[in-house]
């Protein structure tokens, strides 16, 4: 067996292993497993810890010794995310209706109440998968446009614990013609809008420094003449609470002006999140690595 093939055997063993760990342990065990795991990451193996921490100085403005506290417990928000989602395989949709409150769901009815489809934006903040199966249970029509993992095997563990929840898969592969179709179906597609996009994006200010952000969301948006919602959740205890913000609508400006003003906009409703609620974000990520265009 290749070392490539020996990785994604042990990275499968791991997911499994996390589907059968969450979904048979009682939730608030599992939520004190997934923050000591997320802590082990942070303090014993160190993954990504330097670039969480400097990012959150350079965002926050922060001292250093604030910022490696607020990463450790977004770390430990993450390991509690990540059992969650692993849970999804032994919840219902009654139990993951339980788990949340809702606020302003009405701003993505209204929305929808368009007919012309809607571009949901969120980002790497709070439990975000579990706001998608959220707002499925609640009975929106949703599909996630997701990127696919070069394990195969894990990618579709992960794709299937989505559509158990009633989630429509969109890969990036084909996504300009199902994206089109779904929004002519007046469905919700779900966009994750905050990693780095190198020279493919477009630059907008993200927490006070530039940051090359997808234009696939504003794109959508103002050629199918559709709004975007933006939507966050983030822990309460063990619970969560969703807030969803009014549709954003494109103004009337020329094509490249309005992608960029529409961007800035969804990048401004995750920053002011994150503000808020610092631990909830994930920073482990190169967010700022482009520097130009």
């Amino acid at each position: 067996m290749s070392a490539k093939r020996l990785q994604h055997s042990i990275e499968y063993g791991a997911v499994r292993g996390a589907m059968a760990l969450a979904g048979h342990l009682p939730r608030t065990a599992a939520l004190r497993i997934g923050g000591a795991l997320g802590a082990t990451a942070f303090d014993a193996f160190r993954l990504r810890r330097a670039v969480s921490v400097d990012n959150i100085v350079r965002a926050l403005g922060v001292s250093e010794s604030e910022a490696t506290a607020i990463a450790r417990r977004a770390y430990r928000n993450m390991g509690r995310s990540l059992l969650e989602f692993a849970a999804f395989s032994h919840w219902t949709h009654a139990a993951v209706l339980d788990l949340v409150t809702p606020e302003h769901y009405d701003h993505l009815e209204a929305a929808l109440a368009m007919k012309r489809g809607v571009v949901f934006v969120t980002g790497h903040y709070g439990n975000w998968e579990l706001l998608g199966a959220h707002m499925s249970a609640s009975g929106f029509p949703i599909d996630f446009l997701v990127g696919e993992q070069t394990n195969t095997r894990v990618d579709d563990a992960m794709n299937h614990l989505r559509r158990r929840e009633g989630i429509g898969i969109i890969t990036r592969t084909m996504s300009l013609r199902k994206v089109s179709r779904a929004l002519a179906e007046n469905r919700v597609v779900c966009m994750l809008a905050d990693q780095d996009a190198r020279r493919h994006g477009v630059m907008v200010d993200f927490l006070g420094r530039p940051a090359s952000t997808v234009r696939g969301p504003a794109l959508f948006a103002i050629r199918r003449q559709c709004p975007i919602v933006t939507g966050f959740i983030r822990r309460e205890g063990n619970r969560h609470r969703a807030v969803l913000n009014p549709p954003l609508l494109a103004r009337e400006l020329p094509e490249d002006e309005a992608i960029l003003d529409l961007t800035q906009r969804h990048a401004d409703a995750l920053a002011d999140q994150i503000r808020a609620r610092p631990d909830e974000y994930f920073w482990p990520h190169r967010r700022w690595k482009t520097t130009s265009l």
